[in-house]
C-alpha cells in the first residue's frame, strides 16, 4: 500500500537533490570525460563467438569504461545529499566503489592485453568477497530492526525469518543483480535505460510503499532515506549517461558501469526489504540471465543451442533485427516489468 508520504515529503530535498544533481553531472562532464576515455581506452570488439564480432565490427574503438562517470556522478550525489555520519551511506558509496574497482580492473585486463578479462572465476570470487562484506555490514546494521535477517514477501504481510543465514542470501542478490546488469550490457543504451527505469521505480516504492503494512516501521528512517537518494542518484546518472549512450553510442559503460549499477540497486532492496520485488522490476536483468543459464545448461546436455546466441538480446542481433528495435523493445519490458512491481507492492 502507499503509505510512505511522510517520509517522501521529509527527505524530498535529499531525494530530488541527489537525482538532480547526478544528471546535471553526468551530461555537464559527459563529453570530457569521453575525451579522456578517447585518448586513452577504446573498446576492442572480442567475443566467442566471430560472427558477433562481425555484426558489432562497426562499435570498433568507441571510448569504454564510461561507467567511471556512473559511479562517480553516483557516489557524489549521495556524499551530498545523505547524511555522511550514518554507516548506511558510507555502505553503499563503498560498495560501488569496490564494484567499480573490479569492473575498472576487468576492462583494464580485456584493454591492455589479449585475454578477454578476468576469468569468469576470479571474477565471481571477487564479488562473492565484496557482497559478503557489504551483506555482513549491513546485517549488523539492522539488528535492532525487526526484520533484520528476514525475507519480506511482496503482495502479502508474511517473511521468512533466516537469522545469519540472511547473509548468504543478501550476498547471492548482490552478485545476482550485478552480473545480471553486466549480461545485459551488450547494445547502445540498452542495460542504461534498463537501470534508469529500474532505478526510478525503486525511489518510488522505497518512498511511497510499504510492502509490510504500515508506515513501515520494521525498516529504519535512516536505511529508507540513504536507499531512497542512491537510488534516485543512480537514476539521475543512468538518464544522463543514456545521452551519451544512446545509439550510436559515443561511449560505453564497460564493467566499471554494469557492475557497480547492479551493486546499488541489490543494496537498496535488500537494505529496505524489497529484493524480491527488485526481482519483478529488473525483469528484464532476470530474463538475461536466464537466458545464459538455459544456453549453457542445455547446451552442456544436448551440444544444441536454444538461442541462436546469448543473452538473449544477442538472439534477435543473430536474426538481423535492428538494433534500435530490440533496445526499445526491452526498455518497453523494462517498464511493463516496473508497473507490475509497482501493482504488486500496492496489494
Amino acid at each position: 500500500m502507499f503509505t510512505g508520504e511522510s517520509f517522501a515529503m521529509s527527505n524530498s530535498m535529499g531525494i530530488y537533490g541527489a537525482g538532480l544533481l547526478s544528471l546535471v553531472l553526468s551530461l555537464v562532464c559527459g563529453p570530457w570525460l569521453i575525451r579522456w576515455l578517447r585518448s586513452r581506452f577504446t573498446e576492442r570488439i572480442v567475443s566467442d563467438s566471430a560472427r558477433l564480432n562481425e555484426l558489432h565490427a562497426a562499435k570498433q574503438n568507441t571510448p569504454t569504461m564510461g561507467g567511471l562517470l556512473i559511479a562517480g556522478t553516483t557516489v557524489l550525489s549521495i556524499l551530498c545529499m545523505a547524511d555522511v555520519s550514518s554507516p548506511q551511506a558510507w555502505l553503499f558509496c563503498l560498495t560501488v566503489a569496490a564494484f567499480t574497482l573490479l569492473g575498472v580492473s576487468d576492462d583494464w585486463i580485456k584493454l591492455r592485453t589479449a585475454r578477454m578479462g578476468l576469468t569468469a572465476r576470479k571474477k565471481l570470487i571477487f564479488q562473492c568477497l565484496i557482497a559478503f562484506a557489504a551483506a555482513g555490514w549491513m546485517y549488523m546494521l539492522q539488528t535492532t530492526g525487526a526484520h533484520a535477517g528476514r525475507i519480506m514477501i511482496p503482495g502479502i504481510d508474511a517473511t521468512i525469518r533466516l537469522g545469519w543465514g540472511w547473509i548468504p542470501w543478501a550476498a547471492f542478490v548482490i552478485v545476482g543483480s550485478s552480473n545480471a546488469v553486466n549480461l545485459t550490457d551488450g547494445l547502445d543504451g540498452l542495460a542504461c535505460g534498463c537501470s534508469a527505469i529500474a532505478s526510478s521505480t525503486m525511489v518510488l516504492v522505497i518512498c511511497g510503499i510499504s510492502i509490510v503494512g504500515g508506515d513501515g516501521p520494521d525498516i529504519h528512517d535512516s536505511s529508507r532515506t540513504v536507499a531512497a537518494i542512491s537510488c534516485a542518484a543512480l537514476a539521475g546518472s543512468t538518464f544522463g549517461f543514456l545521452w551519451w549512450n544512446r545509439h550510436p553510442a559515443r561511449v560505453f559503460m564497460g564493467d566499471a558501469g554494469s557492475l557497480p549499477i547492479g551493486g546499488l540497486l541489490a543494496l537498496a532492496a535488500l537494505s529496505t526489504g524489497h529484493e524480491l520485488l527488485l526481482a519483478i522490476i529488473g525483469a528484464v536483468f532476470v530474463v538475461e540471465t536466464l537466458s545464459v543459464m538455459l544456453q549453457v545448461g542445455w547446451y552442456r546436455r544436448t551440444r544444441r543451442r536454444v538461442l541462436l546466441c546469448s543473452p538473449l538480446h544477442n538472439h534477435f542481433v543473430f536474426r538481423g533485427v535492428a538494433e534500435t528495435r530490440i533496445v526499445i523493445a526491452f526498455w518497453l519490458g523494462a517498464v511493463l516489468a516496473a508497473l507490475a512491481g509497482l501493482t504488486v507492492a500496492i496489494l
